[in-house]
């Protein structure tokens, strides 16, 4: 294949958006922590579990805590590396979501 046409078949790829949201470094969807809070809010157990694509690396009484995120934010030019999802001790669903930075 010329060189022609290898360059032709990659144009579509530099119209894609770069990524500019949280990623788990192992390969989960990606969301920004204030999507991350909208989606898992009022949610169970399993939701929060097929969220993330994995099991929490913590779990503290009712929070369970997700380390190694890559979960960028470019208007503060700043990573997020660790979310935290806070179940409610009433019913066991999810009440917050907050992230920290690197």
């Amino acid at each position: 294949m010329s060189d022609f046409f290898r360059l032709f078949a990659l144009l579509p790829l530099l119209w894609l958006p770069l990524p500019t949201h949280a990623q788990s470094i192992t390969g989960a969807a990606t969301y920004t922590p204030q999507q991350l809070h909208e989606l898992l809010v009022g949610q169970m157990e399993p939701v929060v579990i097929e969220t993330f694509g994995r099991m929490p690396d913590l779990v503290r009484g009712h929070n369970w805590f997700y380390e190694r995120m890559a979960l960028y934010i470019p208007e503060q030019n700043q990573y997020y590396t660790l979310a935290v999802v806070c179940f409610s001790q009433a019913d066991g669903r999810v009440w917050q979501v907050v992230c920290y930075p690197h």
